[in-house]
């Protein structure tokens, strides 16, 4: 009910407001003293004037008196703009009786919706965007996480899981004892820029809140989230590195990128640029690459920023009930690379499927050679890297393994290493290391990472490994290797094959084949037991023969008590003509004895691995080595004496 008693309103311009500018429903008439001077008392009597009232039904019950009194208050603001009192005040008293009127001013439009109040703009005192600058104005800020009680349900609830207006005990004064009622006195609300804020209708009477206007704004650390949820661009810091890093968009690069700010004002500078707030504390998370997720922002749950962007055609699923083939070009080109060896090829299939339906790193690897012009580099261009996405599929060579900053393995999700060699190094030494290294970034997903001019942290290893060869013996393998599935080689360039369109016609065909050979591996059943197996097939057990050292065979025949072995490595078994020496006649006598002794000491091993194998290694490093193939040497019973070496079970000879 609006009460007009004043005169400063006339019928002619209520009605006017009712029917252009108020878009609801209402009824004007006027009241019983409409015209009439209105005495006061003996000496205060108002001339006659329009007495007017409006009746305005509501679209949703007022059922709090500090909303109703908002309202009011809104009412008032609009009537009474040029100072004067054009509505009466104390008409919204809630003890308030108005009498019935007259029908000399009847006006009453039921065509328009019923009032909206929540729609009153500015309803709720002022609006404050809550930014505090200073450390004492954080006390009057809250956080999303913070739960308060909802309404007169008496049922705790996070702030963030609240809609505006929503009606809720204050957290500073809501149930503190100086207040005179039980009832809920507090409102959440929007601003203009859509950042909550909660207003306490009992702490502007007691002039609390940011400059005393009932008014508590939200923390800057959390307007910071909402800001950066919203427009996707953050600064955080690096907690692998601690250092600070920005993520959005950038003047002439397509997409959102990741770029190290090097100090603080470089930080404030980019959330300046980003539209963002300079938060209390800016937010920390790990700078990865987590290859099974989605998500580029995950500080709340995860805590990290991901540095994987997963191509589309690797998030789109399959049409319902459509059912994926294997794609003819697709497969024309795998089958080369892999010399049609149908045993691996299924192996690296199922391998694949495991990497698009898990996103999971690989911890077996896969060696594929041949001549040049096989394919290797094209299988890896044309369908792993658009699958994957190029910018995390990288083309590298060994050396990426003899360096120090291997930073790459977790940048990527797949590497080609090309041109593979046994002989990783010409300094023995730094060739273990390589190969150590090799096998690390195989199997191992927790690594050491070193970047140039960084130091050196514990990463993500998401990379899986695949090793191109020309070579005939490529890579240097252990008899028990459980990291490589090798392929046959092979010898005919893709070029004279029957079915070779044409790199460029290839290149379109693979194209528009590529989307359905992802859903194809996307529907392939997993065989899970093959996944971290290695197919033991010809081909390898090839290069395991080939790759076979000579410390290997000779420290496997000494375990084995392989007396045969001594003898047809030893010249002077092999040439009845020797010349001998004086060293070939104690060797010689050394092996004959072989049969009645319990083991060999240090120096009788080492005598007989340097002759055999024709090497002037020293003797320290010789030590060194049989410790690694035999371990440390302990005391054994040989006869009457007591020896410190290895002993050993020597198998009868035939």
């Amino acid at each position: 009910m609006l009460d007009f008693d004043s005169g400063f309103m006339t019928a002619d311009s209520l009605i006017e407001v009712q029917q252009n500018e108020w878009q609801f429903n209402s009824y004007v008439y006027s009241s019983q003293n409409h015209l009439k001077p209105k005495m006061k008392s003996q000496t205060n009597i108002e001339p006659a004037c329009d007495r007017l009232r409006a009746l305005i039904p509501l679209k949703e019950p007022i059922t709090d008196t500090f909303i109703l009194k908002a309202v009011e208050e809104a009412m008032i603001e609009q009537f009474n703009t040029s100072g004067e009192d054009v509505i009466d005040e104390s008409g919204f008293g809630q003890s308030r009786y108005f009498a019935h009127g007259t029908t000399d001013v009847s006006s009453f439009i039921d065509s328009k919706e019923n009032f909206d109040w929540k729609a009153i703009p500015n309803l709720y005192s002022q609006k404050t965007v809550g930014r505090p600058t200073k450390a004492s104005q954080l006390k009057l800020t809250f956080k999303l996480d913070d739960t308060v009680t909802v309404g007169n349900s008496g049922i705790r609830t996070k702030i963030c899981d609240l809609k505006s207006h929503t009606p809720i005990y204050c957290p500073w004064c809501g149930m503190a004892p100086y207040r005179g009622n039980n009832g809920h006195n507090a409102v959440l609300l929007m601003n203009d820029d859509n950042i909550p804020f909660i207003y306490c209708s009992s702490c502007k009477s007691r002039n609390m809140g940011v400059s005393s206007s009932g008014n508590y704004n939200l923390h800057p650390d959390d307007i910071y989230r909402l800001n950066y949820e919203k427009n996707g661009a953050l600064v955080f810091i690096n907690t692998i590195n601690s250092r600070y890093y920005g993520l959005g968009k950038e003047p002439g690069i397509n997409g959102k990128i990741v770029r190290e700010l090097s100090t603080l004002e470089h930080a404030k500078q980019f959330c300046k640029h980003h539209s963002l707030n300079i938060p209390d504390t800016f937010p920390r998370a790990r700078y990865e690459l987590v290859f099974d997720s989605d998500k580029i922002i995950d500080i709340k749950e995860g805590g990290y920023i991901n540095r994987y962007n997963a191509p589309e055609i690797l998030k789109k699923a399959a049409p319902n009930n459509y059912t994926a083939k294997y794609p003819l070009s697709i497969a024309r080109l795998i089958h080369h690379v892999f010399a049609h060896d149908k045993e691996i090829i299924e192996r690296f299939l199922n391998d694949l499927a495991y990497a698009v339906q898990k996103r999971k790193k690989l911890i077996t690897a896969y060696l594929v050679a041949g001549t040049e012009g096989t394919g290797k580099n094209l299988m890896f261009s044309l369908i792993i890297q658009p699958i994957f996405g190029q910018q995390y599929c990288t083309q590298t060579d060994m050396d990426a393994f003899g360096s120090q900053f291997n930073s790459f393995l977790t940048e990527n999700v797949f590497a080609l290493i090309s041109e593979v060699s046994g002989n990783f190094s010409s300094n023995e030494r730094k060739n273990l290391n390589t190969t150590e290294k090799m096998k690390i970034a195989i199997t191992d997903s927790d690594i050491q990472i070193e970047s140039k001019g960084r130091d050196r942290i514990n990463g993500k290893n998401s990379c899986s490994l695949i090793f191109a060869t020309n070579r005939a013996h490529g890579v240097v393998l252990s008899k028990d290797d459980r990291r490589f599935n090798v392929a046959p080689r092979q010898e005919q360039k893709i070029a004279e094959t029957i079915w070779w369109p044409g790199y460029n016609q290839l290149k379109e065909k693979i194209a528009k084949e590529i989307q359905e050979f992802v859903w194809y591996l996307k529907q392939t059943e997993i065989n899970y037991n093959w996944i971290g197996f290695v197919v033991q097939n010809e081909p390898k057990e090839l290069l395991q023969t080939l790759s076979s050292t000579n410390a290997d065979d000779f420290f496997e025949a000494f375990k084995n008590g392989n007396i045969e072995f001594f003898k047809d490595n030893h010249p002077a078994y092999t040439s009845i003509n020797s010349s001998y020496s004086d060293n070939d006649m104690i060797v010689c006598t050394l092996i004959d004895d072989l049969k009645n002794r319990k083991g060999l000491t240090m120096q009788e091993l080492y005598r007989l691995y340097s002759y055999i194998n024709n090497r002037n290694i020293q003797a320290p490093a010789f030590t060194k080595m049989a410790t690694s193939y035999l371990g440390k040497t302990k005391s054994f019973r040989d006869g009457l004496k007591v020896k410190r070496g290895y002993a050993v079970a020597w198998k009868k000879q035939k």
